[in-house]
């Protein structure tokens, strides 16, 4: 009866176990807050650098174009007519004035707004006001960023984005690292093969 009771508790002990360490391996929501000034030319690069993975992106705040009299949203004015200019163009015609765009690397400016809006590409991630004119533009938008990743060193999955540190495979010490012992492992493997291959000879000379 004893016995039964203690295989009870470690079958119920590892089924914890299992279940706890499922579910800190799943993914993780990390969000980050930038902040994009109206008057920022041409914008504001994060630094966050896409994969070809999306990201959420959320936003608040206002730009006022015109001094302090008129501030409009992250979704702008769809009213204002951004296909012409007289300074240089909008960032992205026909989309609503001093509303917040983003584009990826060297890809299409896209309208954000408010959102949540879904933001996907190659390259690092940037967000402006769209506007023909910036240096004269108060205020500025808060920006939040938000992207599933799982925890975890990753060691070189390219199958999802990872929380903590690159893995292995994208970090060079650790590939220099691993070349050196490689290296010098062949270089056991050559030098025992020379032993044994020396030992055979003496052996048949019988010296």
């Amino acid at each position: 009866m004893r016995s039964l009771q203690g295989l009870t508790l470690v079958v119920v002990g590892l089924a914890l176990f299992l279940a706890a360490s499922g579910a800190a391996v799943g993914p993780q929501t990390v969000s980050t807050t930038y902040t994009v000034p109206g008057s920022a030319v041409p914008g504001l690069t994060t630094g966050l650098v896409l994969a070809g993975n999306s990201v959420t992106v959320t936003a608040t705040g206002a730009v006022c174009p015109f001094g302090n009299s008129y501030c409009p949203g992250p979704d702008g004015n769809a009213a204002w007519n951004t296909t012409t200019s007289a300074f240089g163009g909008f960032p992205l015609p026909g989309a609503p004035a001093w509303g917040l765009v983003a584009r990826v690397g060297s890809g299409p400016w896209v309208q954000v707004g408010s959102g949540p809006t879904a933001v996907s590409g190659t390259g690092a991630l940037q967000f402006a006001v769209n506007d023909d004119l910036l240096t004269d533009n108060s205020g500025s938008f808060t920006v939040t960023v938000s992207y599933a990743c799982w925890p975890g060193w990753g060691y070189g999955d390219k199958n999802h984005t990872h929380c903590g540190p690159p893995g292995l495979a994208d970090n060079p010490s650790a590939q220099s690292g691993n070349a050196h012992s490689s290296e010098n492992g062949n270089r056991g493997d050559a030098e025992h093969g020379q032993g044994q291959a020396q030992g055979q000879a003496r052996a048949r000379s019988g010296k």
